[in-house]
Order: structure tokens, then sequence, then C-alpha cells
């Protein structure tokens, strides 16, 4: 665990600014709501690949409405996408952040990740990989029956044989995959997928799932303290093929998260939530980058 945290902070010197909002109309010394949700992936020590190309998409998003002279909403996201080609790694971090305070708001910040990596491998060689993976969820709030507070972040990959396509469609191939991940149609090599999701209603869940690979460490907790509540998962594990004939394969890595805040909570907030589309503040940022390596 130590040894990964530590990538982590080697990966974060090179990461998407952070996006960071506020809604304030009066400033209260403290927050009566609390949301944080983070997952983390990384892919390491590849073995038998003849060369790589890899796209990337990076997005976070920022929505808030304080309906109240005494209302404040703060939220704040950092994503991560990062690439390397020596040696040759992947890594996506997802950080989302949203508190408020007061009777009538809602508060909501969000992460999305996706890098596509491609992969030739050659004949009689055997592709193989590491990967780690991290979630860490919190919510807290101060009156459960006009308060909510949700936290939700999952982190997956897909292997696929894409030796079929032509050479001149991979490039193609990446970028519609980075628009929609789920638009390749065919069975995967191999997959895995870590999601957690809490909520002071009581909808606290780690759910993990995998095929074709191989786990070597795993751990996970769901914590409920009063109208504090937090979520930990960690993962490890590798994936090994051996390939006969020269082969092309694709990986597919996908990052979300998700905080939320509200008060009054859902049940009696419809109106406040119907009225966000109309004055919600949002602020994006998107980032896409392509790397090769030979």
């Amino acid at each position: 665990m130590k040894q990964y945290l530590e990538r982590v902070k080697r990966f974060s010197l090179l990461f998407t600014p952070a996006v960071a909002t506020s809604v304030l109309f009066a400033s209260p010394s403290w927050a009566a709501t609390f949301a944080f949700s983070q997952g983390d992936l990384l892919l390491e020590n590849f073995s038998g690949v003849l060369f790589a190309e890899f796209g990337a998409d990076n997005s976070a998003e920022n929505n808030a409405l304080a309906n109240g002279p005494d209302d404040l909403v703060n939220l704040n996201n950092n994503p991560i996408n990062q690439t390397s080609t020596s040696p040759l790694e992947v890594f996506t971090s997802g950080q989302s952040t949203v508190d408020g305070v007061g009777r009538n708001y809602f508060g909501l910040a969000g992460t999305n990740g996706t890098i596509v990596g491609n992969f030739d491998i050659g004949a009689n060689q055997t592709f193989a990989f590491d990967f780690s993976s991290v979630l860490d969820l919190q919510t807290e709030i101060d009156t459960p029956k006009a308060e909510n507070a949700q936290a939700s972040s999952d982190v997956a990959f897909y292997l696929f044989d894409t030796s079929d396509v032509p050479v001149d469609g991979l490039s193609d191939l990446i970028e519609n995959l980075l628009d929609n991940p789920n638009s390749i149609n065919r069975n995967p090599l191999a997959f895995f997928s870590l999601a957690g999701n809490l909520s002071t209603l009581g909808d606290d869940s780690i759910n993990q799932n995998g095929q074709g690979i191989t786990l070597t460490n795993n751990f996970r907790n769901i914590t409920s303290n009063g109208n504090f509540e937090f979520a930990e998962a960690f993962f490890e594990g590798s994936f090994q093929r051996y390939f006969e004939k020269p082969a092309n394969v694709t990986l597919i890595t996908t990052r979300r998260g998700r905080g939320r805040v509200t008060a009054p909570e859902p049940s009696t907030s419809f109106a406040l939530v119907s009225f966000l589309a109309l004055v919600a503040i949002a602020t994006k940022a998107q980032r896409k980058a392509k790397v090769k390596a030979s």
C-alpha cells in the first residue's frame, strides 16, 4: 500500500489543474454537509509490447445552487490522466470534494477519465502487466432529517483483441473509444472493475468484478459512525496471456467519481433540484492528449 501511494505521489507531479467553484451568499464558519470521492488506477510492469499508442480524455464538472442568503456551497475537482512510455505505465486518478451549509442548497462535483492504449504484440510473446486500484469515499452531515450527502467512484480496465482491425484504422478506433468507451462490440480478453457508493440515506456498497486476471491483494471496508461514513478499498493484481502469433490488443481504462450534497434532503427538495437546471453554475475542464512509443 505504501509503495502504491508513493507511485501516486510521483504521478501527481503532472496533472490537470484542479477545478474549484464557490457559490457564496454568506460566510458560515463550518460545513453542515460534506462529500469526498477519490478513485485511482495504476497499470505498470508491461511486457511483450513492440509498439504502444495512447489516447486520453479527462473532464471535471461542478454544479451548485445556493438558494438563500445564508447558504454556501464549495466544490473542488482534481482529475489526473498520465501515461508514460519509459517505463510503460498508465495512471488515472479523480478526486471530488463538495460541502454545503444552510437550509436550501445543492452541490455536485464530479470527474470522468478515459485512457485508451493500443499495443502490438510479437509472435511467441507473453503480454503482461500489473495493476493497483484504490477507492476512498467519505460523507458527513449534521442533521439527518434535513440534509443528505452522497459519494461514489468506480475504476475499471478492459482488454480486447483487435488484431483484425486494419493498421490504418487503429487511430480512429482510439478516438471512437475515447468518445464512447462502450462502442467496441466484442467480448474482452480480460477486465477488472471496482466501484463504491456511500449515502447518508443508507445505500452503501463496494463491489469488485473481473475476468481473466489474478488478484494478489485486496481490502475493503465500510464504516458508519453516526452522521459520518467512510469507505475504502484496495485491490492489486496482474494479467498475462501468451500469443503464438503476432497480435494487436486494445486496453481501455475508465474512471468516474461523484460527490453530492443537498439540503433539504432529496425527498423534500424536488423544486430545488428542478430549479437548478435554470440557475446552476457549471464549470467544466477537458483535456485530450495522445502519445506514441516504440
